[in-house]
């Protein structure tokens, strides 16, 4: 009795905090895509005083702070920053997943109901994502009048922190910014003429320079390495001149070499104040929210890797990118009347070829799909039989999920798609590179045993995930060819991220406790004295709040 007193006491203190506290004028939630926490760490003395050296000594700072589920994508990443829940439970398990009713792709942001606006091809929305987030009960509790605008490079980043009822959500569509009909009718005139000023086209021709005399990057990698991509005209090493394929025009190539830079930040950066401006966010008494989401450390990771000198340049400019944004905000709405929050929505393993240039005899690689797929197939035709000419019985591989061809199986004597799903995970956990495989079956029906277990239960959803879900081992991972860094797997170099709160409310200070960015949620909740996002799995982060 003595203890549910407690807690509910404490719960209240939480809930009511607001009570004794001035309420911030505005909520910024900045993400930085794969950005892993290292990066703070092994980069820190390069920093400046105003970014985020900022943030850290005027902030709580979680230093152990990483996601809980399986699959660490952009997706899942973001749509878990602000509802607190994970897949299991927002539906979002994966970047794209495969739709059984439909016999196609889903895109965790598609929506083929709604019509892109500032731009042609196929629109998006938060259809797909169960549940509500900060900035849909933050809107509530002002009866409509609080405003959320999020905007990012990628519509997926951008729309799932927004959540359900956001005012804007904008993101970058090659030369404009664009949004969609599920958000309203049309653009709004600042936005259009953002558009209009062809900003985004003026970085062509533009040169990425390193921040740092060379002798700075001697801890990471040599700046010309096999193992780097060289998709989109860039190159291999600095300087690296933003054109695209044709140095002569602009052209698509064009815009991915953009957001292979910090100029795509930059550009970002720019619309980010301009929403601000705008929209009045943080100027209309009542709080506002406002969620950024640079995807171009995503972009220059993915083609380098996180032990690459562009990685590590990308952090640095990304440091004074911020410091000019903390800048921009003081001087319009003051620090001291913000929240402010800083995370990634996750990390990124380390490219196989460069751990093997250093180690040779490491136990890492890639695994190419459609190998697995041919070992699934075998294990289930030894199993039960060749399926009859022109059937399968692998449907679909996606995001580590294998859907079984259930018109193959009603064709063949298999006694329940359950029992070939489990002889397939049996066999799988035999196969060199995975580390764990389950069926649906026993994800569902079966008590996690193992932090893995956890994890990969997190990341199931019993309608979108496939028959069979496995986890490769660390530093494996998907993919056929010899370049690039990729990320999607249960392990800390992909789930561990930074988690820095600063402002009204917020103890300053350095926390080592085992914490997860959809503790943000809650936190902020508690904070703002309103309902917690439905469905949170997160807690609230009360060390580093003061209580009254």
């Amino acid at each position: 009795m003595i203890r549910k007193t407690i807690l509910f006491l404490s719960a209240f203190a939480l809930f009511t905090l607001h009570c004794f506290s001035s309420q911030p004028k505005l909520i910024v939630v900045i993400s930085l895509d794969q950005f892993r926490y290292d990066y703070i760490a092994r980069f820190k003395p390069y920093f400046g005083k105003g970014g985020l050296n900022y943030l850290l000594h005027n902030g709580a700072n979680f230093t152990n702070a990483s996601f809980k589920h399986a699959t660490n994508t952009t997706g899942p990443g973001h749509a878990g920053l602000l509802s607190g829940t994970y897949g299991n439970v927002n539906g979002i398990i994966a970047n794209d997943w495969y739709d059984r009713e439909r016999h196609e792709w889903m895109y965790c942001a598609g929506d083929k109901s709604v019509s892109l606006l500032g731009s042609q091809g196929e629109g998006r929305s938060p259809r797909n994502f169960i549940g509500s987030t900060l900035g849909d009960e933050l809107r509530l509790k002002y009866g409509f009048n609080a405003k959320v605008v999020s905007v990012s490079n990628k519509d997926r980043a951008a729309i799932l922190m927004a959540g359900k009822m956001p005012n804007g959500v904008y993101w970058m569509r090659d030369s404009v910014f664009v949004s969609s009909t599920y958000y309203m009718k049309d653009l709004p005139a600042w936005v259009k003429d953002f558009n209009q000023s062809r900003f985004i086209d003026s970085f062509f021709g533009k040169v990425w320079k390193k921040k740092l005399p060379d002798s700075a990057y001697r801890l990471v990698d040599d700046d010309n390495v096999p193992y780097e991509k060289d998709s989109d005209g860039s190159g291999r090493t600095f300087p690296h001149t933003i054109v695209g394929l044709d140095a002569t025009k602009i052209t698509p190539s064009y815009y991915w070499s953009l957001a292979r830079s910090p100029f795509g930040a930059e550009i970002l950066k720019e619309f980010a104040k301009r929403a601000l401006v705008a929209e009045k966010l943080g100027q209309r008494g009542v709080t506002d929210l406002l969620c950024v989401s640079f995807s171009g450390t995503d972009i220059v990771g993915h083609a380098y890797g996180p032990h690459s000198q562009e990685v590590m340049d990308m952090a640095l400019q990304m440091d004074a990118i911020l410091a000019d944004f903390l800048s921009f905000l003081d001087k319009k709405i003051g620090l001291g009347n913000c929240v402010l929050v800083l995370t990634a929505d996750h990390g990124v393993a380390p490219i196989p070829e460069y751990l093997k240039r250093h180690y040779p005899s490491v136990d890492a690689g890639r695994v190419p799909v459609d190998s697995l797929k041919k070992f699934c197939a075998s294990v289930l035709t030894q199993r039960f039989g060749e399926p009859k000419q022109g059937s399968k019985w692998i449907e679909a591989i996606a995001a580590n999920n294998i859907y079984l061809d259930r018109t193959t199986f009603r064709q063949m004597t298999v006694p329940t798609l359950e029992w070939a799903a489990s002889e397939l995970a049996d066999s799988l956990r035999r196969y060199y590179p995975i580390a764990a495989a389950y069926s649906s079956h026993e994800l569902t029906t079966l008590p996690a045993t193992t932090p893995l277990e956890g994890k990969m239960k997190r990341s199931f959803n019993r309608i979108r995930s496939g028959d069979v879900v496995y986890a490769l081992k660390p530093y494996w991972t998907e993919g056929d060819w010899p370049e690039g860094a990729a990320h999607g797997e249960p392990y800390d170099y992909d789930a561990h991220v930074p988690l820095i709160l600063m402002g009204e409310g917020i103890r300053k200070g350095t926390f080592a406790a085992e914490v997860s960015p959809i503790d943000i949620a809650p936190t902020l909740s508690a904070l703002l004295g309103i309902e917690f996002p439905a469905g949170g799995e997160g807690r609230v982060l009360s060390e580093a709040l003061k209580l009254p």
